[in-house]
């Protein structure tokens, strides 16, 4: 038994992953060791086959390449739809329209602007498929359509190159120094779940205001990472069979915790603003006359009634939440089915990436015509890349600037591989050493979270500007051709970014905005079994992190964000609370009359909001809250009075959001 026990500890010791790997320096050096050991293998596979351009090997590992497993795993899957969805638009555009080379291009910058909106338009690495779709029909089209007869043996040579290195980096990915994608999200939905359990518990707990605040603030730096949340569960759904087990329990989680985020939030606003005091509300805005409650006693039940509802109802989701947990630590699946809710998409930021990706082709394409430049293509191929990928990023102006003055930094030391150290070389071996300075940096690069697209670039320009082969030639002039097809493609990018409807963080607010009243007006006619409820309010939270993202550094744009998707989540409480209490069918006929003339005239007002008829909705609001509480203490009956309360709720509530959706509108206006 001691041997046995002896063994069984020395088998976990040398299992046991060492403490220092977690160090971020050596997870970055780690994923640079085998990121380049992965295009090695590529690059040597291709050799060995003879293939046509080895080089897009080695660049398809760097591209595809992840510090974590699952991220690779999904990254590579989708670049396989993509490369094949590409392969097959090149062949059917190099048919057709290869003779007419104004009409071919064309077609080739309508297609990459389609590719860009739909990249921008879906969630994932699935909007990673659909650029390359587009730029695969460059990278093969292109060349294939200046030479039609050989246009079919260069798509199988690339498609061939580009399976090659997803292979490797899947390979290396997943059998050396895994690192799990899984645990990662594990801790993040669980660090979501109990601070959202332990807002509530400040909120329940009437907590003073500072503690509130401290809770609030925690809370928001998770909710920033509810995207990385979902991203996550897009992957790590490729990385093993225990992952894909762990996808239902998470979802429910994180559905759990977001809704009593959204609960205890819309409380909180409510208990610290000026809901309590309703005639200060109501003397706060000008030009309206707003019914006023008969007395303080009125008021002060409406207050009570809110107060209660709102406990009620973060209870019952925190008791949810809190079943969730238990069961996710069980390994037990809830009853009842997984909510399948459709992410919020953001048309209009869609449409302008595919416009700039369209033009900067076509600038490019105009601009080779009339010089006849012969590496216009790689002009052309960076730009669209560029245009696309960068255009959800914060700042993308100045990070097409960075990405120039990387290709300049960049230059002196691929000059010296190439033309310095590869030279030397005599085998492969030697080959693998000279460029191995160049190519750990770039990777190590890669794997820090903010310049990670400035080392991928790296690694693009040194494949594009050296031209690996198995015969190397060595070509100056080429070389700073390559190089300065690149700058140019980034310096239209930035252009692009500069001055084609630019997209600056103050923009991206009034999108929020924007898409925060449009769902809400979904919310209003949809059926009460469509789950609109904590759909709505997954796509706020999702929304909300990608625009504070997107917003970066500037605390007053993320302020006035948090401010707008508070209003909204109580909004569509308020709602809910409003619709339920319709529909349970033991209101008198006049309070539901009335508050089925209020929602039809708010899904009318939502469309063409404006801050007079968001005022007159309040007002009508606050009447049916009044009427509501007056009609409960005059002459309700036991199946009416949940009912009433239900109106005079979410009526006295939706009141007070309206209000502040109207001061909202009027900023918005005054900052354009």
């Amino acid at each position: 038994m001691k041997v046995a026990a002896a063994s069984v500890r020395l088998r976990d010791w040398l299992l046991k992953r060492p403490d220092w790997l977690d160090q971020e320096t050596v997870l970055g050096l780690v994923f640079g060791a085998k990121t380049f050991a992965a295009s090695l293998l590529a690059l040597y596979i291709a050799f060995w086959a003879g293939l046509d351009d080895p080089r897009w090997a080695l660049l398809t590992v760097y591209v595809v390449s992840q510090p974590d497993s699952g991220l690779v795993l999904a990254k590579s899957f989708y670049r396989v739809l993509g490369t094949i969805a590409g392969m097959l638009f090149a062949t059917a555009l190099v048919s057709g329209l290869a003779q007419y080379g104004e009409l071919f291009m064309a077609a080739l910058a309508l297609w990459i602007g389609v590719c860009a909106f739909a990249a921008r338009g879906v969630k994932g690495f699935a909007r990673y498929g659909f650029q390359l779709a587009g730029y695969t029909v460059a990278i093969v089209g292109i060349p294939a359509a200046l030479n039609p007869r050989g246009a079919y043996p260069l798509v199988v040579a690339r498609c061939t190159e580009i399976m090659l290195g997803i292979l490797c980096a899947a390979v290396f990915s997943r059998l050396i120094f895994v690192r799990e994608l899984s645990p990662k999200l594990v801790d993040l939905v669980c660090r979501l779940a109990r601070r959202a359990d332990s807002f509530a518990t400040a909120v329940l707990d009437h907590s003073d205001h500072v503690r509130v605040a401290a809770e609030r603030t925690e809370l928001a730096k998770l909710t920033k990472g509810f995207v990385d949340v979902q991203e996550m569960q897009y992957s790590a759904f490729f990385e093993s069979p225990g992952a894909r087990v762990l996808h239902r329990p998470l979802r429910r989680l994180t559905q759990a915790a977001v809704e009593l985020c959204a609960l205890t939030e819309a409380a909180a606003n409510r208990g610290s603003g000026p809901l309590a005091e309703p005639q200060k509300k109501q003397s706060a805005v000008p030009g309206t006359s707003l019914p006023c409650m008969s007395g303080a006693a009125e008021a002060a039940a409406a207050s009570a009634l809110i107060r209660a509802a709102d406990e009620r109802d973060i209870g019952i989701a925190r008791a949810r939440l809190r079943e969730s947990m238990a069961a996710f630590d069980r390994g037990a699946e809830l009853p009842g089915g997984d909510i399948r809710c459709t992410p919020w998409l953001d048309p209009l930021g869609a449409a302008l990436t595919g416009i700039r990706s369209s033009l900067a082709v076509g600038i490019i394409s105009a601009f080779w015509f009339v010089t006849s430049w012969p590496t216009a293509p790689t002009a052309i191929v960076v730009a669209a890349v560029l245009c696309t990928l960068l255009a959800p990023m914060e700042e993308p102006d100045k990070l097409s600037i960075a990405a120039g003055a990387t290709i300049l930094v960049a230059a002196t030391p691929v000059f010296a591989t190439e033309f310095y150290l590869m030279p030397l070389a005599v085998d492969f071996l030697s080959m693998a050493v000279a460029i191995a300075p160049l190519m750990l940096v770039c990777a190590f690069l890669m794997a820090q979270p903010r310049i990670g697209v400035l080392g991928l670039l790296g690694a693009v320009y040194f494949a594009f500007a050296t031209n690996i082969d198995n015969v190397m030639t060595y070509d100056a002039g080429a070389f700073l051709n390559s190089s300065f097809a690149i700058l140019i493609g980034v310096t239209v990018a930035a252009g692009m970014f500069a001055t084609v409807f630019p997209e600056t963080p103050a923009g991206a607010v009034r999108r929020f905005r924007k898409q925060l009243i449009t769902h809400l007006d979904y919310l209003l006619g949809a059926s009460p079994d469509d789950h609109a409820l904590p759909c709505y309010q997954a796509g706020l939270y999702e929304q909300l992190g990608a625009t504070v993202a997107r917003v970066g550094p500037d605390d007053k744009l993320a302020r006035e964000c948090f401010a707008s998707a508070t209003t909204g989540l109580s909004a569509v409480l308020a709602i809910s609370r409003l619709r339920r209490a319709l529909d349970a069918g033991t209101l008198p006929v006049a309070i539901a009359s009335k508050g089925a003339r209020l929602l039809a005239r708010l899904s009318q007002t939502l469309r063409t909001p404006s801050s007079w008829r968001l005022a007159k909705r309040a007002a009508e609001a606050h009447v049916l809250a009044r009427d509501g509480l007056m009609t409960e203490r005059v002459r309700a009956k036991g199946g009416e009075i949940e009912a009433l309360n239900g109106i005079v709720v979410g009526a006295q509530t939706l009141s007070h959001d309206l209000l502040a959706a109207r001061m909202i509108l009027q900023e918005t206006l005054n900052a354009r």
